[in-house]
């Protein structure tokens, strides 16, 4: 078995390993060497071990680079399609003014307890500086990752709330910041903020944009690299193998790859991949095309299939989501990204999933209706919701109280005597702040705690299963 299966699946599925990039503190890692040639070197003359060899690689670097692809795509709306509805360039900000609700676009899975907003930052042409104002809301980051999904944070748990300057610099950079301001070393050349204000009530939304206007990108004149290849336009990303290779062929050329990634990344050179010119689908012999449009096919059902088992088993039916920190483990990364971008390190903020409910069957509201009984609240310093998600598009359920979730700040929430809180998740209509409307179909829950406790963080509190409390008439 470990002959004939590609290196990348043999990693176990979704289990945490030691990340490259930790909360306020990036990783720098080198540039790979550059690879003369095409990679002919690289491949069998047997015609069908050519095949099987290049839809092994063709396997691998889809299992590794798919999380770059998909911030790719992100990056090219709203970097260099003017056409897009948040094009912002680079280093300027996109803010959304509203929570998000079952038409937000910009990324799968989105929270609907904080105002989003995005930037990409472009550091080919030096440092780039974020002013964060001092503030009073009661939760705020400014989530930055690199192009592969490698988190880090300037967050109330990372600088406080008297805010600062803060200063991203490339890779080998060895000047001098200016007084006062913070030097945080990027990994890659292209890193995306996600920002998060938080926001509930109409005083709270008024604050947090106030609080989007004040913080500053400040960069160096100029607008940005057009790419690596000189005036070489980016390329736009299209579904499919060609549209992926040709899209992570500009994300490795623009950003190089993470330490000790070197060997593996240069496995990929037969398929056009980091070869000495970009990545040229008019290079490709018809049988090497099928066969690395048979290995990305095979990559993409497998990722596509994972999807149910994103984090680990908690024994109550949830999935406890160790995100933000993958190492090497380049499955786990591919899913999680796959599942919804913005993935947080569990210190910022803990979240639990689940498709299904304490005896294991699917959450549908066609059938059922469900019971979440809360013995405690989530135990955290920041505040704790539990959101909704149509299980086929992974967007939130549109219904008509526009209630998407159910938190600590619900109007009409009832709290029993004891503290218990009891959730009714169904898609029959109910009248209190209790009801959590489900669609009439398959669909999921994820419980986020931001701020978590140490009691969540080491387990010692765990979601109760979700409960069938009967047919859904």
């Amino acid at each position: 078995m470990t002959a004939k299966r590609p290196m990348l699946a043999l990693l176990p599925l979704l289990m945490s390993t030691a990340g490259h990039a930790q909360a306020g503190n990036f990783a720098a890692p080198e540039a790979p060497t550059s690879q003369a040639g095409f990679g002919e070197d690289l491949l069998p003359r047997d015609e069908k071990d050519r095949a099987a060899l290049l839809r092994a690689v063709a396997f691998d670097a889809t299992v590794y680079g798919m999380a770059a692809y998909l911030h790719y795509e992100q990056l090219y709306r709203q970097v260099f399609d003017r056409s897009s509805g948040n094009y912002t360039g680079f280093n300027r900000f996109a803010h959304e003014r509203n929570l998000a609700g079952p038409d937000y676009a910009t990324f799968k899975v989105p929270n609907t307890d904080t105002l989003y907003s995005t930037a990409w930052i472009d550091l080919s042409k030096g440092p780039v500086e974020i002013d964060i104002p001092a503030t009073q809301l009661k939760y705020f980051t400014l989530n930055i990752f690199d192009i592969f999904g490698n988190p880090s944070n300037f967050s109330n748990r990372t600088i406080g709330v008297k805010g600062g300057r803060f200063l991203l610099v490339p890779r080998d950079w060895r000047g001098t910041p200016p007084a006062g301001v913070t030097v945080y070393p990027a990994s890659t050349t292209q890193l995306w903020i996600l920002m998060r204000a938080f926001a509930q009530s109409d005083a709270d939304v008024r604050t947090a944009r106030a609080f989007q206007d004040a913080v500053r990108i400040v960069a160096p004149e100029g607008k940005g690299t057009a790419g690596p290849d000189g005036d070489a336009p980016p390329p736009p990303p299209t579904p499919g193998a060609v549209g992926y290779f040709r899209a992570l062929d500009y994300v490795l050329r623009a950003n190089g790859c993470q330490p000790g990634e070197e060997a593996l990344v240069s496995r990929f050179r037969p398929l056009g991949i980091e070869s000495n010119r970009p990545f040229d689908p008019d290079r490709l012999t018809p049988a090497t095309r099928a066969a690395i449009e048979s290995g990305y096919a095979d990559a993409l059902g497998m990722l596509t299939r994972a999807k149910s088992q994103l984090g680990e088993p908690t024994g109550t039916g949830w999935m406890k989501v160790n995100k933000g920190v993958y190492g090497f483990n380049y499955l786990r990364r591919s899913v999680i990204n796959i599942a919804g971008l913005g993935a947080n390190v569990r210190e910022e903020n803990a979240s639990y999933t689940t498709f299904a409910d304490g005896k294991g069957a699917a959450l549908d509201g066609t059938s059922s209706r469900y019971m979440l009984r809360l013995q405690t609240p989530p135990p955290v310093n920041s505040f704790w919701s539990v959101t909704l998600y149509d299980a086929k598009t992974f967007a939130l359920h549109p219904n008509p109280l526009r209630r998407y979730l159910v938190s600590d700040r619900t109007k009409g929430l009832k709290v029993q005597k004891d503290g218990q809180i009891e959730i009714r998740i169904q898609h029959t209509p109910a009248s209190d702040g209790n009801w959590l409307p489900a669609p009439a179909g398959p669909f999921f829950v994820v419980i986020r705690a931001y701020g978590p406790k140490p009691d969540m963080l080491n387990g010692q509190w765990l979601p109760p299963p979700i409960s069938r409390e009967g047919d859904a008439r």
